[in-house]
């Protein structure tokens, strides 16, 4: 057996780091140590036709890794940076998870807890007319861990009704609910208990549900009066020192500030949710995200999904945001089905977390806790239609991370793109057109600075020769710069050229 694990694994890196394919360009700085991860993301995008995607890495708490491959838009040759957005996808559904064990920590909710009924969270009038009377009986935890007794292969799913063909879709399920197209989560959830029996009794069968987070992003709703998005925003993202991750929207034109655009390489395209009738692109109008909040709506960069892994990951390199009794909870797995736990996929056997996405002719996510305390994110912004993409996906963050012996001392998350250092360095005016003030402690004095353009190659190089040293830039083009000084301990710092 252990020869045949090696022989997979070789296996699985030959086709992962084969050298046959043209360099893509690659953003943020090049990490000596771990080209490999560079070789890979290049494979991939050749191997699957991928236009953009990202890969965040982190080691103890640290990122350590963190760059762009591809074209955010390829109409306008724009690079995907490190800082681009992408639609997470089904990512979304542990983020619902950390603030639903949030929520029970502060003792607002408990696993046990009756959804609908009369004495449930959801008692609302709406909800009051389900046609089976097993939906008076789903708890909090059997949405959690899909068993709340939803098969989408048999009933369908209200927010892609190609899964089976006994559900009509968002638009004409506005119509019957008397609302305006594309409708409303709340809508939705409405019609699918006026409408449909359950297929199995709660807590028995666990089968991925959608439309138990949609009802997830309710709870949430109802226990704190606020919107879904803003309180995990406020509660659990910013607490964090993650700013940039916002829901989504449905439309290019509503597309969020360094939001990436989506390809889908089927060139397929689907009824619009507006009218009903208007065929459209599959990632701009024939499905809606802005009723998707809590199942698949956030659009994030993979370092910050990073950042969020390590603030639950249970390891002490970095303090978590969740007890770790709380934390235990949530990665056990259901009685139902010991993969899935409350949001999360499982690989018992190395201790891993882990969680993927799709959104039809839009995107793939991937994040993973793994075992050995290294957290990554994978994001691509492209509906692939050669292979099995996210086996390749998997194999990059499962296969490469025990391949490095030698992880950097780096840690981006602290605007630093090295470690930590013991001295001090500022930089002004930022963003600048002709030249950067360099102030820094006297022990500086004599060591070397580059300046890298956003695909990791120095343009610039000079001394630190004083405590406020002159760099002049005004012969870069405009755009983002890292500038980096030191010599054994670094630190590096975005720069905007204008």
């Amino acid at each position: 057996m252990k020869t045949k694990n090696l022989l997979l694994t070789f296996l699985a890196l030959a086709c992962i780091l084969s050298p046959n394919h043209t360099t893509k360009a690659q953003t943020g700085v090049a990490v000596p140590g771990l080209e490999i991860f560079d070789a890979a993301m290049t494979n991939l995008l050749a191997d699957y036709n991928i236009k953009g995607a990202q890969l965040a890495l982190t080691y103890h708490g640290r990122l350590v890794y963190n760059r762009g491959f591809g074209y955010a838009n390829t109409s306008t040759n724009t690079l995907v940076q490190p800082n681009h957005r992408f639609r997470v996808a089904s990512v979304s559904k542990p983020i619902s998870s950390i603030a639903v064990m949030h929520l029970i920590e502060q003792g607002q909710l408990h696993l046990s807890d009756l959804v609908f009924g009369v004495n449930g969270i959801l008692n609302d009038a709406i909800y009051q007319n389900a046609i089976d009377p097993r939906i008076y009986t789903i708890t909090l935890r059997n949405l959690l861990e899909h068993t709340g007794g939803w098969d989408r292969f048999i009933s369908g799913d209200p927010f892609f009704p190609y899964y089976a063909a006994n559900i009509i879709g968002v638009y004409d399920m506005a119509i019957a609910m008397g609302v305006t197209p594309p409708g409303t989560d709340q809508s939705i959830i409405q019609y699918m208990l006026n409408n449909f029996m359950l297929n199995y009794t709660p807590g028995t069968v666990s089968s991925y549900s959608n439309i138990g987070y949609s009802i997830i992003a309710q709870v949430i709703e109802k226990v704190t009066g606020q919107g879904y998005e803003n309180y995990v925003r406020d509660t659990i993202l910013i607490p964090i020192g993650i700013t940039e991750i916002q829901t989504g929207r449905t439309l290019l034109a509503d597309q969020l500030p360094m939001e990436v655009n989506y390809y889908n390489n089927y060139n397929t395209q689907n009824v619009s949710i507006y009218d009903g009738a208007t065929m459209t692109p599959y990632a701009y109008g024939s499905y809606n995200m802005e009723s998707m909040n809590g199942l698949g709506g956030w659009v994030a960069s993979s370092a910050d999904l990073c950042k969020l892994l390590v603030a639950v990951d249970g390891f002490p390199s970095k303090p978590d945001i969740l007890l770790p009794s709380t934390i235990a909870t949530m990665t056990t797995g259901s009685a139902a089905y010991p993969y899935y736990a409350l949001g999360w996929q499982l690989n018992p056997a190395d201790q891993n977390w882990l969680h993927t996405g799709y959104l039809p002719g839009t995107c793939r996510s991937e994040i993973a806790r793994r075992g050995d305390e290294i957290n990554c994110a994978i994001l691509v912004n492209t509906d692939a239609n050669i292979g099995d993409l996210y086996s390749a996906m998997d194999n990059i963050l499962y296969y490469l991370p025990p391949l490095i012996q030698n992880w950097p001392t780096n840690d981006l998350f602290l605007g630093v793109q090295e470690q930590a250092s013991d001295f001090s360095v500022s930089l002004y005016p930022n963003p600048t057109s002709n030249f950067i003030n360099v102030k820094t402690d006297v022990k500086l004095i004599g060591t070397s600075y580059t300046v890298y353009d956003n695909m990791g190659k120095a343009v610039l190089t000079g001394i630190i020769n004083a405590e406020n040293t002159v760099v002049e830039v005004q012969n870069l083009s405009g755009g983002i710069y890292l500038f980096r000084v030191g010599e054994n301990n670094q630190q590096t710092f975005k720069v905007i050229k204008e």
